[in-house]
């Protein structure tokens, strides 16, 4: 997972915990404290009800629950209590026979009858309060039922009920609880990505950096202006990519002298060889002479190509100054391929160049970098291969690919072949790939290759164009 993401995550995570562990809570708290401050209501209005209810009505309604006058009046009675925090009143004897009834609103009765059969009873001798109910309407109430001790010592039951508003003010509170979860969760997740993008840009910079540095050592320095943690790490990759190319430097600074000081008495030795050749010619003709003469020229042999080893040394050490011009990549290319013909049409190989192409180079540097790709792939592919050139523009870039059906490379020397005295033929020195890589480094541009061992292989060079 990236970082961009891992942060989102993060924050997304952090925010709706934190809400849940804060929103229920906070929900549970309001809706006991409301519920706590209904039942205190209906008991209050319970127990004032019942201390002032008309006790000869109730006696004699107890003992003769069938006389309708007196229910009717008790009920007139019961009707100075309602108010309307109240949707009903109610007394019923233990036994659960109902004495008397007001309402104020049409109710459930069947529920309501079967929550006061759970608050009555003879073992009840206080106020007690039932639990929250939910009335087909949707609507949500409580009951609460005070006793009333009659003179024979039996009891009745005072039962008030009411309806309660609070419930729908919670589901409000949850819904604005909800929309503003939401709208924070949004408001995290911009300030997230935000935040993530100023913390990824110096990332993504620095990390293109190295990129530009593994392509090319002697890119440009890159210094983050910051003074954070960021800034200090871009400081230490600058300052590291400064001594990278100091070292560089030091190193061919040394091969480029060590390959001086062999070359001059190369020289030296060559110009020698060459008279002793000259004098033994000179002499008369027998078996000594003929073989010192053959001996001699294995030696001449071997110093040239000593001196061709130095010489590569130097180039790659110390290249001559580029003089840049602008050049036709297809006829260089078609020049490099006219001096390979021969050799072509020897192993009888099938060869293509497509496209054009202007950049601003120096020739012979230049040549000598598809000189030296030409003949790998020649040497790569067998009788009847194929090499194919093909030149594109795209974004103010040329772009060289350099194909062919070859032997390829293996996957675990893709990443050595550019760098310096790795080889795998037996003739070479292993610098021909590091001073192209070089040469097209020096022109700002770049050199990748892509291989399947036994397939093709492919070298891509991109060059700003002219």
């Amino acid at each position: 997972m990236k970082l961009r993401s891992k942060i989102l995550s993060l924050t997304l995570v952090i925010v709706t915990t934190s809400f849940l562990f804060l929103s229920v809570p906070v929900y549970w708290y309001i809706k006991s404290a409301l519920e706590d401050e209904l039942d205190k209501r209906l008991l209050s209005i319970a127990e004032i009800t019942a201390n002032n209810v008309n006790k000869d009505l109730l006696h004699t309604l107890a003992r003769e629950p069938a006389l309708s006058n007196v229910r009717k009046s008790l009920e007139d009675n019961l009707m100075l209590f309602v108010s309307e925090q109240i949707d009903g009143l109610a007394i019923h004897r233990s036994d659960g026979k109902q004495l008397a009834m007001v309402e104020m609103s049409k109710s459930d009765n069947d529920l309501i009858f079967e929550l006061i059969k759970t608050l009555i009873g003879t073992e009840n001798k206080k106020g007690n309060v039932s639990e929250l109910y939910k009335l087909s309407s949707g609507r949500y109430f409580k009951a609460a039922a005070n006793p009333i001790f009659m003179s024979d010592d039996s009891m009745v039951f005072l039962v008030v009920w009411g309806g309660t508003d609070f419930m729908s003010e919670i589901d409000q509170i949850t819904g604005i609880v909800f929309w503003i979860i939401l709208i924070t969760v949004g408001i995290a997740m911009g300030l997230a990505v935000i935040f993530s993008q100023s913390l990824l840009s110096p990332v993504k910079k620095l990390s293109e950096y190295t990129k530009l540095i593994k392509k090319n050592i002697y890119t440009d320095t890159v210094t983050l202006n910051r003074k954070d943690e960021f800034g200090d790490l871009s400081q230490s990759l600058s300052e590291m990519h400064t001594e990278i190319k100091q070292n560089e430097q030091t190193m061919k600074q040394l091969l480029s002298g060590i390959a001086h000081e062999i070359k001059n008495p190369l020289g030296g030795m060559e110009i020698y060889s060459g008279l002793l050749q000259e004098e033994l010619a000179k002499s008369n003709g027998n078996s000594t002479s003929d073989e010192s003469l053959n001996f001699l020229g294995k030696i001449t042999q071997e110093i040239q190509h000593l001196k061709q080893v130095v010489l590569e040394y130097l180039d790659y050490a110390k290249p001559l100054k580029s003089d840049l011009k602008p050049i036709h990549i297809e006829s260089l290319i078609e020049d490099i391929y006219r001096i390979l013909l021969p050799e072509m049409r020897q192993k009888k190989i099938s060869y293509t160049l497509s496209g054009q192409g202007e950049v601003l180079a120096d020739e012979s540097k230049l040549r000598r970098v598809f000189l030296n790709l030409l003949k790998n792939s020649l040497e790569a592919v067998d009788e009847k291969g194929t090499i194919k050139v093909e030149i594109k523009n795209e974004n103010s870039t040329t772009i060289i690919d350099v194909t062919d059906n070859g032997i390829g490379i293996p996957e675990d020397n893709m990443s050595q072949i550019f760098q310096p005295y790795f080889t795998t033929r037996d003739k070479g020195y292993g610098l021909g790939l590091t001073i192209a890589k070089n040469i097209i480094d020096e022109l700002n541009g770049t050199i990748i290759v892509k291989s399947q061992e036994g397939k093709t292989t492919t070298f891509t060079i991109e060059l700003p164009e002219n």
